[in-house]
């Protein structure tokens, strides 16, 4: 009887080396480790671009940063040269407008506001160093939303704040997107554009408040506050395209989180200033003037 419980121990005990073994050994298989070489490498702290780099990347994480021979490679781990490369921190375009413009031909109209067409566009994002990118407010129809959620390979990451808000015609200026954004004229329009919304989760709420030169009406202190205060009913963040400076600062009196355009019809005064210093964590997009097509 002993014999067999001894025998018995040492099978079940052979059974249990072999299967850790087996899991130490998917284990290391699973375990995806990249050893980068030769680059020059931008960390984007402010520091000194580091000259012939090494760095090592594991499950998608860096994990150790130094120069080319003072990391030493785990094991199993795939080495890739990228001497006369240089690696920096990807780019996140919080500004654009998607799928509108059809990049072979030139065109801009709502026809090719398709998932092809979206996906060619960030996969071109990508290509240039983008790694995410927000489309502020000419984006219609459940595509976005949906798209919003996958992660193709090769293309930036897509985020959204749908339709925006806006007095007939002061919205975008071209007539492909024109009355994209929600009509707003009354208080119970901008309330409920923002109610419609917020079943999406946008990234934000976005509001145009700018006449255009003069050439169109735009939303009141009235509209857009009530726009905003719906907003942070429903935990959203507001944010405006804006043009005059007393828009910039009645926007901000109503607790407006960012803007995507800066004031540009005259310098800023102190009152505005201090409008800011009460309101710090209001944040600014500026622009740097390059489209999409411009990165073909």
């Amino acid at each position: 009887m002993e014999r067999k419980t001894l025998v018995s121990v040492c099978l079940w005990g052979s059974l249990l080396f072999l299967l850790s073994v087996s899991v130490m050994v998917e284990a290391q298989r699973s375990t995806r480790i990249t050893l980068f070489e030769g680059a020059r490498l931008i960390m984007g702290d402010g520091n000194a671009p580091i000259e012939n780099s090494a760095f090592i990347v594991e499950n998608d994480r860096f994990t150790s940063v130094g120069r080319n021979g003072e990391l030493q490679a785990p094991r199993g781990a795939v080495r890739v040269d990228l001497t006369g490369k240089t690696v920096m921190p990807a780019l996140v375009d919080v500004h654009s407008h998607f799928g509108f413009l059809n990049q072979k031909n030139g065109t801009m109209s709502k026809e090719n506001f398709n998932a092809q067409n979206l996906l060619e566009h960030l996969e071109r994002y990508a290509y240039h160093g983008f790694a995410a990118a927000i489309s502020m407010g000419t984006d219609f129809g459940d595509l976005p939303y949906r798209l919003r959620e996958e992660v193709h390979p090769g293309a930036a990451l897509f985020r959204t704040v749908g339709r925006g808000l806006a007095w007939p015609g002061s919205g975008p200026n071209d007539p492909a997107r024109n009355d994209v954004p929600y009509v707003v004229t009354t208080v119970e329009q901008a309330r409920q554009a923002v109610r419609d919304l917020a079943s999406h989760r946008p990234d934000f709420v976005k509001i145009w408040v700018d006449d255009r030169n003069g050439t169109q009406k735009k939303l009141t202190p009235e509209l857009y506050g009530a726009a905003i205060d719906e907003a942070h009913k429903f935990n959203l963040r507001a944010i405006a395209h804006v043009y005059a400076l007393e828009d910039a600062k009645g926007l901000l009196r109503a607790g407006i989180e960012g803007f995507t355009h800066l004031v540009r019809d005259k310098e800023v005064d102190e009152d505005f200033l201090q409008l800011l210093r009460q309101h710090p964590g209001v944040f600014v997009t500026p622009n740097l003037g390059i489209t999409s097509r411009a990165m073909e």
